[in-house]
């Protein structure tokens, strides 16, 4: 994950605007408990296999259950000319999804024939998820400050998949794959701050986002394999997919300034929603990998913490 690592940048800035201009360096980290909701967790699928001609298998399947988890990492943020910053944060966190019980699917050759079917699913998905968030702000009032920024964020997991399917006759599948999502885009935000003394504040910010993600599978036939007494499906390569997401986060926390370590402690709360769109009107030309998401939201939300140390470098004006 080093590539997606932003902070080299802020050292890069830093360094070169510590050469004109006194500034303010801050450090530390982040931790959310979380819970996620993907816009894959309806469990609808498509896959394409040789059953004696390409075929695809458009699957419903039980709902994945998404259980809570810890993501963490580093802050880091640069104060200058005495109200711009810029600001990165990165996080990361291992969730676990499951799905089992009965499914139907459809199955759609290209000579036109079409059979459904029904099958007894069991999926587990163990997923690393990454998150980044590079802005830089503008204070246009002591409380208030506009930013603007970069984002990437995605997820990769491996799959395994064991399916009792009858197509005429009975079919074990055990299937293990990985998928890889990668989103970029970007923002715009509002930050609000408000003292309520004693070194106490509450500080919340908005922002709209939009994100382009590009989605690759991986099978591994080695682990990979299909028992049946007839007709034989081979798991075949998969295209990358693609989808467009937009939606907005928000962010509520309370602080406190601990003057004599310079240190700022936090605790809240975050809220992400992403409405998906993608291509999918053609079953055989569409942007779809494996997840059928267009239409669907992705929600990610969880509580807050952090602790951040600042110090300042260079002369201090007056």
């Amino acid at each position: 994950m080093k590539k997606y690592f932003i902070f080299p940048v802020i050292m890069v800035v830093l360094k070169s605007t510590a050469s004109f201009a006194s500034v303010d360096l801050s450090i530390g980290g982040t931790a959310w408990y979380a819970w996620w909701k993907p816009a894959w967790s309806d469990a609808k699928t498509t896959s394409f296999v040789l059953a004696g001609e390409p075929t695809v298998f458009r699957e419903n399947s039980r709902d994945f259950t998404m259980p809570s988890n810890a993501m963490a990492g580093p802050v880091v943020s640069i104060g200058f000319l005495d109200r711009w910053s810029i600001q990165s944060v990165f996080a990361m966190g291992r969730f676990k999804a499951y799905s089992q019980g009965m499914a139907n699917s459809m199955m759609l050759t290209v000579l036109g024939e079409m059979m459904a079917s029904l099958s007894y699913k069991k999926y587990s998905r163990d997923i690393l998820k990454w998150d980044s968030d590079t802005s830089i702000a503008c204070a246009v009032h002591r409380m208030v400050k506009i930013f603007a920024g970069f984002k990437a964020q995605g997820y990769r997991y491996e799959e395994r998949l064991d399916d009792l399917l009858y197509l005429g006759n009975l079919m074990i599948i055990h299937r293990v794959l990985t998928d890889d999502v990668k989103a970029y885009g970007g923002g715009l935000g509002l930050g609000i701050t408000i003292p309520l003394g004693a070194g106490f504040y509450l500080m919340t910010n908005v922002s709209g986002l939009a994100l382009w993600s590009v989605e690759k599978i991986n099978i591994n036939y080695r682990k990979s394999y299909t028992i049946s007494d007839a007709v034989e499906l081979l798991p075949v390569w998969l295209r990358k997919g693609r989808y467009f997401s937009y939606g907005g986060s928000a962010a509520l926390s309370f602080a406190y300034h601990i003057e004599k370590i310079s240190t700022t402690i936090s605790l809240g709360g975050r809220y992400q929603i992403l409405f998906n769109r993608q291509r999918n009107n053609n079953i055989f030309f569409n942007d779809v990998a494996m997840n059928i998401i267009d239409g669907k939201y992705d929600h990610f939300f969880g509580i807050t913490m952090s602790a951040i140390y600042t110090f300042h470098i260079g002369k201090r004006e007056g």
